[in-house]
Formats: structure tokens, sequence, C-alpha cells
């Protein structure tokens, strides 16, 4: 997120409770597909910490604001209306050796009164990353497993371990007067490409047709007035084992804009996933994102300097 000591942030947890209860819920993503799409480790920052242990992330919560088809389980039943979500980094050796963790919660806007607000869909993601400075740019090498499953009813699963490589890019660290430019902003984002290593049941489409193979991925942001706005895209395509292991099977579209005031971020989005080699269910929706971020040891990059927040 960037995304989104330990005194501080007990502080600062606290109050975000207390907004989340006032705010009853956020929302962001939804089912199967869009939760794949997790954000680069460390917010995609191309610099940081190559030493020393380390844990950073965000707290996150989400509400759909208009959505008439993107599902509330992985078997695409019930329409996904709030998000719970966690998202930390665990620095081993700085960024050279890490492990991301994610747990993500989604409710069913379609059951009746408070039941909306309770889970449906429990999804959780691990594994192992290492970002190395290359220039003045970053790769980051890496692999997960996710698994996603219902939780009041049905029982389709989907779990995955992939293999995934990041191109991370900042014009500012390149350019160094870009930054100015744009009153303190940049151009950041990155090129993923990945590969479903194993992988039996997540599939290729948002009809839950296919086996994921291989996900081609970018995502840009450009942001402006030291970072406080922001504009961001992002694109993601799997292709399918079982017809074209190469040929895209998949695209997910999500334009957004960003408003930013450390260490919160609020993000109002409309993502589209849709197939591309054959007709079928189109899933979209309109989503407002908060998150709060927070640090847990000192001696580290500042969490306030890092550029992007982990939206899975």
């Amino acid at each position: 997120m960037s995304v989104w000591s330990c005194v501080r942030t007990c502080g600062r947890a606290a109050a975000f409770v207390r907004a989340a209860t006032i705010m009853a819920v956020f929302f962001v993503a939804a089912p199967g597909r869009a939760l794949d799409k997790q954000g680069s480790a460390h917010g995609g920052s191309v610099a940081g910490a190559t030493s020393g242990f380390g844990v950073e992330g965000a707290l996150m919560g989400g509400l759909a604001l208009w959505n008439p088809t993107f599902a509330a389980r992985p078997d695409n039943s019930g329409l996904a209306f709030a998000r719970y979500a966690v998202h930390a980094d665990v620095d081993l050796v700085g960024r050279r050796l890490s492990i991301p963790l994610d747990v993500n919660v989604v409710t069913d806007r379609t059951r009746e009164g408070g039941r909306k607000l309770l889970p449906s869909e429990l999804d959780f993601i691990s594994g192992v990353t290492s970002t190395w400075a290359v220039g003045a740019t970053a790769i980051e090498i890496g692999s997960r497993f996710q698994h996603e499953r219902p939780v009041d009813r049905g029982t389709f699963t989907q779990t995955f371990v992939d293999a995934r490589a990041r191109w991370l890019l900042s014009l500012a660290e390149a350019v160094p007067s870009v930054s100015s430019s744009l009153g303190g902003g940049d151009l950041s984002g990155w090129l993923t490409l990945g590969w479903f290593a194993i992988n039996r049941t997540y599939v290729a489409r948002p009809d839950n047709t296919g086996l994921a193979l291989f996900r081609y991925a970018a995502n840009a942001r450009l942001s402006f007035w030291e970072r406080r706005l922001a504009i961001g895209l992002d694109a993601t395509m799997f292709t399918d084992r079982q017809t074209s292991p190469f040929r895209p099977s998949e695209l997910d579209l999500t334009p957004e804009i960003v408003v930013r005031l450390e260490p919160f971020e609020v993000h109002l989005a409309y993502e589209r996933d849709m197939p591309l080699d054959r007709g079928g269910l189109v899933q979209q929706f309109v989503y407002l994102l908060a998150a709060w971020e927070f640090s847990l040891f000192e001696g580290r990059e500042a969490v306030e300097d890092r550029e992007n927040i982990v939206t899975p």
C-alpha cells in the first residue's frame, strides 16, 4: 500500500478500531480471481532496508458501493459486500528475505440484516520474497501459497502455489527532477510474470472455468502533492493450462483514485474482470477501500516514505 515503535502502533491501532466501528466497514476486491492480485512486497518501493528484522503492513477494510456481479464465495455464489483484511511483510534480513502474510474475509450482501457483515469467505496467503536493487530499479522474486474457502456454506475451494518475478520501477529514483516537477510525486509501478507451479483448483476465468497457468501483470501509479493524491491502474491477465498455456484467458482491469494522509490511505476504484478468449461471466464493481499502515520496529525505512499500500 506505500503500504500500508510498538507503543505508538498500539495507540494507532486503538484509534483505527474506533474509526472502523463508526464507519462500519469498507471494501476491496472480491472472491476468487480478484483476491489473488496481491501487491508487491513492501508496497512496491524500489529502495529499502537490506538488513535487520522488521514488520510492516496495513489493516484494511472496504465496502462495495456498486456490485451487480462480484460473488461472495469461491463458487461465485452471493454478492460481495464488505471485506476485512490484514497484510504484513515480516523482514528477516531486511528486504533480502521477507515473509508476506495476508488474511482476507469477505461478506455477502444478499444475506438479511446484520448477517451481511458476517464472513462468507476466508482467504489466507503467505510465502517468501527477496528484493534486490538494480540501479534505479529493483527485482523482487518469490513464491506464494494461497487458499480460498467458503465460511458459511458450500465446499468449493481454490488453492495454489506460485512462483513470480517483479520488476519494480520508480521514475523519480532514476530522474530526481521528476519528483519536483510533480510536487513531490512520482511515476512508479511494477511488471510481473508469474507461474502457477502447483494448481489443481485455481481457475482461469471469472466463470470458474479452466486452470490458471501463467500470470502477466502491470501496475502504475502517478502521484502528486507530496504523494497525497494519486491515480493508479492495475492490469492482470491469466492463461489457461487446459486450452492455450500462453494466450491470456482473463483480464482484470482496475483504475483507481488514491488519497493519502499518513498513515492512512483511501482508494476509490472500479474493477472489471472479464474473459478474453471466449464469452462468459464478467465480474465488475465499484469499491471504497481504507487502509491504516503500521511499522512495528525502528531502525528501518519509515513507512511514510514508501509509495504504495499492498492491495490484494
